[in-house]
């Protein structure tokens, strides 16, 4: 049966997203962070979306090598993804860690002046799981928990059921906040079915009560869960720019590199909580078979067309796509390809 999807939910609940001025949400959500790179040529105001888990050591690392590297770090994870991205439309800070989606639908609908310009996961590492007895036959009106409306939770559930055959918009879509929150959410029975990354998903597996809905990273292949993004203000300071992407890709390089320095790294961040050695091991290893971290930027023409191919599937994306380079930089990741004498069409 042919379904016909919807943008405008997605669309509404992303407004939000450009709403910057007077916005107490992402005011406090920086408070005493400091000001941008505008202020100091080597200062850089980074805000994650979402909480950190295993998976978030490469980004730890990022941040340890920008400092390395003479710049000052300001750096503050956010749980929601809108709010995030509001403090880099509004210049309260530089740089936004999180979902693609979110950043082109405000540059579509609100004008923002950002840009994407590397990608750090450019695979998705999310699985959904499930109360036992859900299955993609009966997930009509079953709850399904996600941070926040075009985050990257929210698409990759949308881009996996429509991939494993059922309808995206069957399940009734509730906002309960990050991964860590939604493992909260699933154990305790207040929603059916919870997109997890997988460090998380092994977590909830371990629980008798809740079943492998879908594998997202092993059904999906190439798909850019989450990028760097910048405003075009701090862009404008090319040499910084250029220095914080070349250390966003050696940290992703470093991350891809050896099981052993990322779980040793991993478990100096605390960030190895509930997982046990083997766990720990097998996610590494489910990393590196599903290409998991951007060795190379991650913003490649292919990877390019197949994340926008793969969102207007389920209609997460505007349309009209506003054009390539309203949101998209990849001259950093390109000049880090050729200094490192690969083509700069690598992948």
């Amino acid at each position: 049966m042919k379904r016909v999807f919807t943008r405008m939910g997605v669309i509404a609940s992303l407004a939000a997203a450009v709403a910057v001025l007077g916005s107490s949400a992402s005011s406090a959500a920086v408070a005493g962070a400091g000001k941008s790179s505008s202020a100091a040529a080597t200062t850089v105001t980074f805000v994650e979306a979402g909480s950190q888990d295993f998976s978030s050591a490469d980004v730890l690392f990022f941040v340890d090598l920008m400092k390395k590297n003479g710049i000052t770090v300001n750096f503050q994870a956010i749980p929601d993804a809108a709010s995030a991205l509001r403090t880099v439309i509004s210049g309260q800070s530089d740089i936004f860690l999180g979902s693609l989606p979110t950043a082109i639908n405000a540059v579509a609908n609100g004008g923002a002046n950002i840009k994407l310009v590397a990608a750090n996961d450019q695979a998705t590492d999310y699985v959904l799981v499930a109360q036992k007895g859900v299955t993609l036959q009966n997930i009509s009106g079953k709850t399904l928990a996600i941070d926040s409306a075009g985050s990257a939770g929210h698409v990759i559930s949308k881009i996996s059921l429509e991939d494993g055959g059922a309808n995206p918009d069957a399940p009734r879509y509730v906002t309960i906040g990050s991964s860590s929150a939604r493992l909260t959410a699933i154990l305790a029975g207040r929603v059916d079915i919870a997109p997890l990354h997988y460090p998380l998903a092994l977590q909830a597996l371990d629980n008798p009560n809740i079943t492998l809905l879908l594998d997202s990273g092993k059904t999906i292949g190439a798909y850019l869960q989450s990028g760097l993004i910048a405003s075009d203000s701090f862009l404008k300071n090319k040499p910084l720019a250029q220095k914080v992407v070349n250390a966003f890709i050696n940290a992703e390089r470093w991350a891809n590199a050896a099981k052993f320095n990322y779980l040793t790294y991993a478990q100096s961040k605390k960030l190895d909580v509930g997982l046990t050695g083997p766990q720990q091991s097998k996610v590494w290893d489910y990393y590196r078979s599903t290409k998991f971290f951007g060795i190379n930027g991650g913003v490649c023409a292919k990877y390019i067309a197949q994340f926008i191919k793969l969102n207007n599937t389920v209609g997460t994306l505007p349309n009209p796509m506003p054009a390539l380079n309203t949101w998209l930089d990849a001259s950093f990741a390109k000049n880090y390809l050729k200094a490192h004498k690969q083509k700069t069409t690598t992948c």
